[in-house]
């Protein structure tokens, strides 16, 4: 049985998550017997970095609500720490060599990605004086309209156009084009990236280093021995690379199918989604660039993909503005782009549909201060109240 995932925007107290949901973290439908017994839960606070380990109070906030510790070799295996951000400053002690070549390797891609969102930055912009010069120009219409304006079905009837119909087409069709290069842009950074990545891993054979495959084994047992994964927020980009570093996005996929169970806040939650998008993380130069800006930074792990998620909703998106919910759900439209805040909770689980028998994974709002926000092309915005149902299929 596939275990279920629950995603946070960005819960202000880290023991509120064990608490709300201590009877879902003390249940277990793990295909492994022993970890159905012991219902071992695993923390990754690597986003915390130097802090990672500052986790007792969680611990605490666990054993109070029924979880057992199990002390072996002066260590609880029952509640654990995945220690990643350690066990990497491990590695890069053990083998400074392969360190220097990642972390020059590291220092290519950040230069690739800023390269990469100057570009997009510039065409960002552009779409936008765009968008309010058509605005202008044509009372009542707005980004969704010009996205959704068909301009090859349209082209048979351009010599019965008028002059402003005319106009308006060319206006809908180069906007249309700068959205498009914003997105061919997002790809492209992936497959630089991806190519810096694999010349790493084919020149450095860090994969074949038995240190490296140690402990990538240990992590992996970790994983594959927990009930319950909670992913905490922090610096994006620091756990996404140390889960990447050590080759877990399969492991913790095969984790969930056998039942493991998944709970998330803020950059925890990112991380999980098939593409990691973030707000305005990388730029210090307000002057250059005063507008934030949501912008892709790459490729998550991909355990929840039909959803593009965006925490922290009400403190960064503005949702009052439908031309700024069409450019995100247009942009961004790997999945249904969905917001969270402090109080709002998506669950993902496996459902059973009756009469039809057919099991199927059902994503359902949880939250009962707050609701999943849920924008679409159209720029319109919809906030799910606790028990409804989000509706992933494509927009």
């Amino acid at each position: 049985m596939k275990g279920w995932i629950i995603l946070n925007g960005n819960i202000q107290f880290e023991t509120e998550l064990i608490s709300r949901f201590a009877e879902r973290i003390r249940e277990s439908r793990h295909a492994d017997p022993d970890v159905r017994q012991w219902r071992k839960v695993l923390l990754i606070t690597a986003a915390w970095q130097r802090d990672e380990h500052k986790e007792g109070h969680i611990k605490a906030a666990i054993s109070q609500i029924g979880i057992p510790s199990r002390i072996e070799r002066g260590y609880d295996e029952n509640i654990q720490n995945l220690s990643i951000y350690h066990e990497f400053n491990r590695f890069r002690r053990n083998e400074p060599e392969l360190y220097r070549q990642y972390h020059e390797k590291q220092g290519v891609i950040i230069k690739a990605k800023e390269f990469y969102r100057r570009k997009n930055s510039d065409f960002v912009r552009i779409l936008r004086e765009q968008t309010q010069f058509v605005k202008d120009s044509y009372a009542g219409v707005g980004l969704a309209q010009i996205l959704a304006y068909d301009v090859a079905a349209r082209r048979p009837a351009l010599p019965r156009m008028g002059q402003g119909e005319l106009i308006f087409h060319y206006y809908c069709q180069d906007i249309q084009d700068t959205l498009a290069k914003i997105v061919d842009n997002d790809n492209a950074m992936v497959r630089v990236c991806k190519e810096v990545e694999r010349a790493f891993r084919d020149r450095s054979r860090v994969d074949e280093n038995p240190l490296f495959i140690t402990m990538r084994d240990e992590l992996r047992r970790r994983i594959l021995s927990a009930n319950t994964i909670l992913i905490f927020g922090g610096r994006v980009s620091v756990l996404l690379n140390r889960l990447w570093f050590f080759r877990l996005h399969d492991v913790l996929q095969e984790a969930l199918c056998r039942g493991t169970n998944f709970c998330s806040v803020s950059a925890g939650s990112v991380v999980l989604a098939q593409k990691v998008i973030l707000y305005d993380d990388f730029w210090g130069d307000r002057a250059a660039r005063p507008r934030k800006e949501f912008e892709f930074f790459d490729n998550g792990l991909g355990l929840v993909k039909p959803v593009t998620l965006f925490p922290h909703c009400m403190d960064r998106i503005q949702t009052d503005d439908p031309d700024n919910l069409a450019y995100l759900a247009r942009r961004f439209a790997a999945g249904v782009c969905v917001g969270l805040n402090e109080e709002s909770f998506l669950l993902i689980e496996p459902y059973r549909d009756e009469p039809s028998g057919i099991t199927r994974e059902r994503y359902l709002s949880i939250g009962t201060k707050d609701g999943v926000y849920v924008f679409d092309r159209m720029g319109k915005k919809n906030c799910l109240r606790a028990g409804e149902e989000l509706v992933v299929a494509a927009p």
